[in-house]
């Protein structure tokens, strides 16, 4: 067929196939291929630019209401989810073709949640949820620096969806009494690619050095975590959102996280694809650490002295040392399955040095040195290198962890000091594959550098919200004071710390950050087989979900369970239904502990 006759076929049988298709969800039906494959081809043919993409969509996971082909210049987008293009779009209940340069809207009308501000596809919207306002002024503003062309129109499209409607730049519209000639679809296709080019050279490439400056120091804290998101899920992987905004908190908070759960659910891969999608990657701003099951001192992490006399450092002081010489730039270090040895044994000094963090006379966070002088015998060389070496402020450090019959357990001194975040579940459903590239990031140290350190001296400008965190804070801790379980000072700062940074941010709401710090600092120090463990199981229960005894149920974990599937209220699911569990265990085996 001519490209005529198949967007004819296209544009009067698609509401019918549409009906048809949604009946037996199946893509490969005539025009699904008509669209993918058949118009693609017949444009390609047409237009020989190796910058240019062709794409054809019926929809993705079930047949969409406004089928395209789209033309991208692969230097400005490869997606229709954001970016400016070339688009076919059919409108199936008027029966009309439009040729329109349009916005990536099919993103925002997806997308758009309630509090973006500006999205990270690059699309504005509002937080009374404006979609359409937006496109069009974004469109307007476009059009004004293009300038105007003859019969090109703007105002008035149909396309069949709002948000193309008011992301359209220019469009040309055909019926089916139009659609009678190769010559002038190619031609009118090439006039919108000279428009295309100018959008390139006047708008596109004018602002390309200033939208990456923009992107990295003007993107909200909430689209930079949406855009680390999309870059991981463009990787082949996939991390809520929500988890990625509480690993973003819990570094923020204390540069020491604990990624623990199954093992082989993406905990290792996590911090390597969050380091890349933040631009410490590749240039050698991230470390990975395996740990030996025979680490049975701080040697191996930094260093010995050999029969020479002469130090060898550890795995981690040269990396150690490149942070410290350049401290606008965040590294990472990886310490993988860290708990093959005991922690306390080859770490303890690390998270003891930590815990000396301060401000110094110029602002920066400082630490007592790493390695004592002691540790050279006399090799001077050594000494002069790294006897000052302390913990940079741009270094974070993540820790993975494998719960299993071969890994040793964590101590509460090692669990204080950190958020533990828990992975263990995994959604095996396959996303569909990505075919644009997302831009990386390149952050700089202010995105995770901590703002606290003291509670007091740092935080007086928030001390109302301060002194209501700490009722929160203090009501879990004088339940497990009745049992010898409380935590003190340092545990209870963090977890403010977590709470002002979200509020500051706005990435979680307050229940949900609350949830995360009952989640990562409290249950995983609740472990034993006495009964007072199942005590403050029980009453932590309440707290973060509600009285349950009056349920159904032989034991009080049945109750619970029961309590929660029958649609009981709880401020903190998580935590509830982690306990729930612990419980559980607890009444099966007579012990529990957070890793069950």
């Amino acid at each position: 067929m001519e490209l005529h006759e198949m967007f004819l076929k296209l544009i009067t049988e698609y509401d019918s196939e549409l009906k048809d298709a949604r009946k037996t969800e199946n893509f490969k039906r005539p025009l699904g291929n008509l669209v993918r494959r058949d118009i693609v081809e017949k444009i390609k043919a047409s237009i020989k630019n190796e910058n240019y993409k062709i794409k054809g969509s019926v929809g993705s996971g079930r047949w969409t209401d406004v089928p395209w082909v789209a033309i991208f210049d692969k230097r400005i987008t490869t997606t229709a989810q954001k970016g400016v293009y070339i688009v076919y779009l059919v409108n199936k209940d008027t029966k009309e073709l439009y040729l329109t340069l349009n916005q990536g809207a099919t993103d925002v009308a997806q997308g758009e949640k309630e509090n973006t501000k500006i999205s990270f596809t690059g699309i504005a919207t509002s937080k009374n949820g404006k979609t359409a306002e937006n496109l069009e002024k974004k469109a307007s503003e476009i059009r004004n620096k293009l300038g105007f062309f003859v019969d090109l129109k703007y105002n008035s499209v149909n396309t069949g969806s709002k948000p193309y409607d008011a992301g359209c730049i220019y469009y040309k519209k055909y019926t089916v009494d139009s659609l009678k000639d190769d010559d002038a679809l190619l031609a009118d296709l090439e006039k919108f690619i000279k428009v295309y080019q100018t959008y390139f050279d006047k708008v596109f490439s004018a602002s390309k050095k200033d939208d990456k400056k923009e992107k990295r120091e003007d993107m909200a804290d909430k689209n930079i975590i949406d855009n680390i998101a999309y870059y991981i899920e463009s990787k082949g992987f996939k991390y809520d959102t929500e988890l990625l905004a509480n690993f973003y908190l819990c570094l923020k908070s204390k540069p020491f996280v604990l990624l623990a759960g199954t093992s082989g659910t993406g905990k290792t891969r996590m911090a390597r694809l969050f380091a890349e999608a933040i631009g410490a990657f590749d240039n050698g701003r991230y470390l990975q650490v395996a740990v030996k099951p025979d680490w049975s001192d701080s040697t191996d992490l930094f260093g010995h002295v050999n029969l020479d006399n002469k130090f060898i450092p550890g795995a981690i002081v040269e990396f150690i040392k490149k942070a410290e010489n350049d401290p606008e730039l965040p590294y990472i270090l990886c310490l993988d399955e860290m708990n093959l040895a005991r922690v306390e044994y080859y770490f303890s000094d690390f998270l003891s040095v930590m815990e000396t963090r301060d401000w110094s006379e110029e602002g920066k966070i400082k630490t007592d040195k790493l390695i004592p002088k002691s540790c050279y015998v006399g090799d001077k060389e050594a000494e002069k290198l790294y006897s000052n070496l302390i913990i940079p402020e741009n270094l974070y450090i993540i820790g993975t962890v494998n719960m299993d019959e071969t890994t040793f357990p964590f101590s509460k001194k090692v669990l204080d000091r950190a958020n533990t975040i828990e992975f263990s579940i995994v959604d095996l459903e396959l996303a569909d594959p990505k075919d644009e590239e997302v831009d990386i990031i390149n952050l700089n140290n202010d995105f995770l550098r901590a703002d606290y350190l003291n509670l007091r001296n740092d935080c007086s400008d928030r001390w109302e919200t301060v002194l209501t965190l700490n009722k929160k804070v203090s009501s879990i801790n004088d339940i497990l004071k009745k049992y010898d379980a409380h935590f003190g000072y340092r545990m209870r700062d963090e977890i403010i710390f977590y709470m002002l940074y979200n509020e500051k941010m706005e990435l979680l709401s307050e229940k949900q950050a609350f949830d995360n710090q009952i989640m990562q600092k409290i249950l995983p120090r609740i472990q034993g087989s006495s009964e007072q463990i199942a005590t403050i199981l029980k009453e932590l229960f309440k707290i973060c979900a509600g009285p349950y005894v009056s349920k159904n149920g032989q034991s009080d974990s049945k109750k619970m369970e029961n309590y929660l599937a029958e649609g009981g209220s709880a401020d903190y699911p998580k935590s509830a239904q982690k306990i729930c569990s612990m419980l559980r265990r607890y009444e099966d085996d007579d012990f529990t502990s957070f890793w069950v």
